[in-house]
């Protein structure tokens, strides 16, 4: 929060203080105004009606007060600066007071952190009832982790005071941004409500419901980050004497209002943004949270409420009857469709609304960008296979702007009549491409259009007209595009025609000749001109002036690219490999073919090779199109993990080409390395609607799942993988993960033997899973056997990252052998081999247990020298674990949370339960270690990298148990057992420990 400071207004006892709308408010607002010093319900509301109604604790107890409330009010009354409340938190200053009470800035002593102290007020605090209620919506609460949503430590007692511990944030409520600033601009205002969508995505995920959003619960701290406050929280707000008597004159029943007042649950949340089945006391679910955020999002435009009554009571009243006047009529420069977004979200009928935050968040984006929000996504690789889609010769530059019905294309084999074999399935992808830069315009897959056309007629190996036009019949594809290439004398001439697919009849026919090296170009003209009978309206001479030749010259090479495409949809990475270098051996300049080497690369996991190959790439950009540009620096970027910028680039792809599946698909992946896995999911999804056959795209939802913790749906769309092609190595360990998750080890063993049968690179991969699950099992020794294994094999190979791989696991199967010099060396080994962030950070930890914290900074210092996010926050964790070891978890505990604000991290979660575990904060524990369990998935790769770490998970129940413990809860015993059960036969320190903790209960 803003340390400014103001002149605080005088209640009338004198008293003095701070007092800002909100639960975790800025600290520069003035104290609670008098009924004669409200502004009017257009500004703010009158005193039913503003951000909270607040209980003035000032030098003698309201006259009002009952007995059993008087002893927490005399408590409570005795807070100031320099109070120590539970032997613990040090109060700091008062911040303001709210619904259900007064807010505090305190120090926690233990812990060494600023936080917010928010007191309960005396007449809820001896009510066992409300106590009871605001434990069970803690517990809900503390569920919803999300960097836009603050978080909830402990509700506590002490000194007869009950609190709530939570999240300092240093900013200012959106109240106080509104009483500065008037109104917003309509961009910035949506970008705000944007994050509080993110936020209640989050909440709403696992049934949690706001229901007091207002602008004073909502946060912008001095970066820019907008945080949603009160989850679960509902506030009950008592109705003043005015409003009381407001009610009797409009209902005329004084019984009635009585009765109304009375009845439970009645209020519950702020009048201001009641939604209008909150008003009429009925059933709450997330749309009421969306009628909210209209409000909210209709004053910040405005600066006014959208239902203007001298009375709260009236205000809501015309919400629970009629709709607002429409925003674009309170400010005819508000957008319309803006004016319609907020219109939906306002809709009395909540059936008429918006009934999801994604849903809203689609439209507020298409707006805001405009572009649709479409996103597509085998993980940090396998979706950026989606980068290279299609041969692209000749690339559009500008999608057109006018709106049409989709249309679908299939493009037949051409007839090569020249009999030169360069031409042979060379411009086919060539005019496909160039089709798609119009958005509306979507090619069909022509590699599954062969397999299909396999299966209607056996034994046919060319896709000629009337196949294609079978293929377009049983698919459902709009047209046919089909033509021929000939020489009849020293010209060639090209030909294009589109066709009906039932018919047959001719739609379109076209011709034109050139020269050999121009012949690109004729296709790029001819393609226009498809496109205009296809409903294009962009002028052809704006389509011609935006087509460009592609980065290659040579025919040669653009033949090899294409049949390197081929291979890679296919997962037959192997042959893509062959097809790429050949490609880039008749044109160096090729910078998309070396781009296609990298892919191959990062899905072999080879990092090292394919950061070569994108260097290469970057260094042809020059002469690549902007659609190029934007999707090799994309890919690039999520390559790197430098999340935001492969986001920036995708999304001008993706605005600019929004047929362009590739770049939707790696944009989805994008929001998987900044850990949205379900973002990540749906957009998988969605793409495997679009094209369903993809053996890539299917295996990335099937990842994404995994990391997700579905793990049910993971191992059924491998499934479906493996029959797609029984040899993709990346299904069998998509597949072993998620049957570990479950708890089927024997499964997951059968599974890795199976990979290994597939050859040297799948065998290296399998015994990578297989020394996972040994290790899961604690069982160390054979792990060290399997690793020992396959480090020769992959000496053997050359494959220096599979090794450094299983050098750092061999380190931790030797540490847990007590074999500490030979730990040492393995991870001496594994940094020696690859400078991949898995395998530092876990050769980090090994330096530290085995004391060489020389060792470990070093790599802490080369990882946070680096320019993404990732490889920052893991060296903070190291940072933090040298302080943990030393015994100062208060230090250890300020670093992980810095490492947090860089990268939500699931060993961050973990690292910081041990601190706090040493800190004897067992709430913090027993809260960081529910996130781990929930974020499950995410431990089979820790790194996002498939490379199986999953062996890390079993001591989460170790940690839970000791929180238990600590908390005096039974539970504890369960957990230490599930510890036990995973491993067995293990002989780790924790297992010892948790043997011996179990013996005592």
């Amino acid at each position: 929060m803003y340390d400014k400071k103001q002149s605080p207004l005088s209640d009338p006892s004198g008293a003095e203080r701070d007092n800002p709308p909100g639960a975790v408010a800025s600290d520069s607002s003035p104290s609670n105004l008098s009924d004669s010093q409200c502004p009017t319900l257009d500004e703010r509301p009158a005193p039913l009606a503003s951000e909270e109604t607040t209980l003035d604790i000032g030098p003698a107890p309201p006259a009002d007060l009952s007995a059993a409330s008087r002893p927490f009010f005399e408590a409570a009354r005795g807070l100031g600066p320099g109070k120590i409340i539970a032997g613990r938190y040090e109060i700091l200053k008062v911040l303001g007071e709210g619904g259900m009470g007064t807010v505090y800035k305190a120090n926690d002593r233990e812990l060494n952190r600023v936080i917010a102290l928010k007191t309960i007020r005396p007449r809820l605090a001896h009510d066992l009832d409300i106590i009871q209620r605001f434990k069970q919506e803690l517990i809900l609460a503390r569920q919803v982790t999300h960097r836009n949503v603050v978080r909830i430590y402990d509700l506590g007692e002490a000194d007869g005071i009950k609190f709530i511990t939570m999240e300092y944030i240093d900013g200012e409520p959106l109240i106080e941004v509104l009483k500065r600033r008037g109104k917003l601009p309509p961009k910035e205002a949506v970008e705000i409500i944007e994050k509080v969508c993110v936020a209640l995505e989050a909440a709403h995920a696992e049934g949690v419901v706001h229901r007091d959003l207002k602008l004073g619960n909502i946060m912008q701290d001095r970066q820019g980050r907008v945080v949603v406050m009160d989850f679960g929280l509902a506030h009950s707000v008592e109705l003043r004497h005015t409003e009381v008597e407001a009610l009797e004159s409009l209902s005329g029943d004084s019984s009635a209002a009585a009765a109304y007042l009375s009845m439970p649950g009645s209020l519950i949340g702020t009048p201001r943004y009641m939604s209008p089945e909150q008003v009429k006391m009925e059933e709450v679910d997330g749309r009421s949270d969306l009628y909210t955020l209209g409000l909210i999002l209709y004053e910040l435009i405005t600066g006014q409420t959208p239902f203007p009554a001298q009375y709260t009571i009236e205000n809501l009243l015309k919400r629970a009857q009629e709709n607002p006047r429409p925003l674009v009529e309170v400010d005819p420069q508000v957008p319309r469709a803006l004016s319609n977004i907020v219109a939906k979200c306002l809709e009395r009928d909540r059936e008429a609304r918006y009934q999801t935050v994604e849903a809203l968040l689609n439209d507020l984006e298409r707006w805001r960008k405009p572009v649709t929000r479409k996103v597509g996504t085998w993980i940090a690789v396998g979706a950026a296979v989606l980068l290279l889609a299609g041969v692209q010769f000749l690339i559009q530059r500008k999608a057109t702007d006018i709106q049409h019905a989709p249309v679908s294309v299939l493009v037949a084999d051409f007839k090569n009549e020249t009999r030169d074999p360069v031409f042979d399935g060379t411009l086919e992808p060539a005019l496909g491409t160039a089709l798609e830069g119009a958005s509306f315009i979507t090619g069909y897959n022509r590699a599954q259009a062969h397999k299909i056309a396999a299966q209607l007629q056996p034994g046919m190996r060319t896709l000629d007209e009337p196949l294609a036009r079978l293929v377009a019949t049983r698919e459902g594809i709009n047209e046919v595009v089909s033509g021929s290439i000939s020489k009849p004398g020293d010209m060639y001439v090209v030909q294009v025609k589109t066709l009906d697919p039932l018919t047959g009849k001719v739609l379109f026919t076209s011709e034109s000749k050139s020269e050999k090296k121009n012949v690109l170009l004729t296709v790029a003209a001819l393609t226009a001109r498809v496109r205009k009978t296809l409903g294009d309206t962009t002028p052809e001479s704006e389509q011609m002036a935006a087509a460009e030749t592609f980065t290659t010259g040579s025919l040669e090479a653009a033949r090899e690219y294409a049949d390197a495409q081929s291979s890679l949809w296919a997962g037959k990475m192997d042959d893509a490999t062959q097809h790429y270098l050949k490609a880039v051996q008749l044109d160096p300049n090729m910078g998309r073919a070396y781009t296609g080497l990298a892919v191959v690369y990062l899905n072999n996991k080879q990092p090292q090779e394919a950061k070569k190959y994108f260097e290469l790439a970057l260094s042809k950009i020059d002469r690549m199109s902007d659609r190029e540009k934007f999707r090799t620096r994309g890919v690039y970027y999520a390559f790197l993990g430098n999340t935001e910028k492969a986001i920036e680039e995708l999304t001008q792809l993706v605005q600019q080409y929004p047929s362009d599946s590739a770049g939707m698909a790696n944009l989805a992946l994008s929001y998987f390395f900044r850990r949205d896995m379900k973002r990540a999911l749906e957009t998988g999804r969605r793409a495997v609607e679009i094209n369903p056959k993809n053996v890539i795209q299917r295996n990335n939802v099937g990842l994404y799942a995994m990391y997700a913790g579905d793990f049910d749906a993971a191992i059924r769309e491998q499934q479906v993988v493996l029959q797609m092609n029984p040899s993709f190595g990346l299904a069998y360990v998509g597949t072993a993960l998620p049957q570990l998750g479950q708890g089927q080890n024997t499964q997951a063993e059968q599974t890795y033997h199976r990979l290994e049968q597939l050859g040297p690179q799948a065998a290296s991969q399998g015994a990578m899973g297989l020394a996972d699950l040994a290790l899961y099992e604690g069982r160390a020794g054979d792990a060290i056997q399997i690793l020992d294994k396959g480090i020769a094999a992959d000496l053997k190979l050359k494959d220096l990252d599979g090794a450094a791989s299983k050098y750092v696991t061999l380190g931790e199967a030797d540490l847990l052998e007590g074999k500490t010099s030979l730990a040492r060396a393995a991870a001496d080994k594994a940094v020696a081999s690859s400078n991949d962030l898995g395998v530092s950070f876990r050769a980090a930890r090994i330096y530290l247990a085995v004391g060489e914290n020389t060792k470990s900074l070093d790599v802490a210092r080369k990882l946070a020298a680096k320019l993404e996010p990732d490889p920052q926050a893991y060296a903070k964790l190291i940072e933090g674990e040298v302080q943990l070891q030393a015994g100062k978890p208060r230090d250890a505990i300020a670093l992980f949370e810095e490492s947090r604000k860089i990268a939500d991290t699931w060993m961050g979660r973990f690292d910081a339960a041990r601190a706090y575990l040493d800190a004897g904060a067992y709430a913090e524990v027993d809260s960081e270690i529910e996130v781990c369990l929930k974020r499950r998935g995410e431990a089979t790769a820790l790194f996002l990298d498939e490379s199986p770490t999953y062996h890390l998970f079993p001591p989460v129940y170790y940690y839970l148990g000791r929180a238990q413990e600590g908390l005096k809860s039974p539970a504890a015993k369960e957990s230490y057992q599930t510890f036990l059960s995973m491993q067995p036969n293990g002989a780790s320190p924790l297992l010892a420990d948790a043997r011996h903790r179990l013996a005592s209960h």
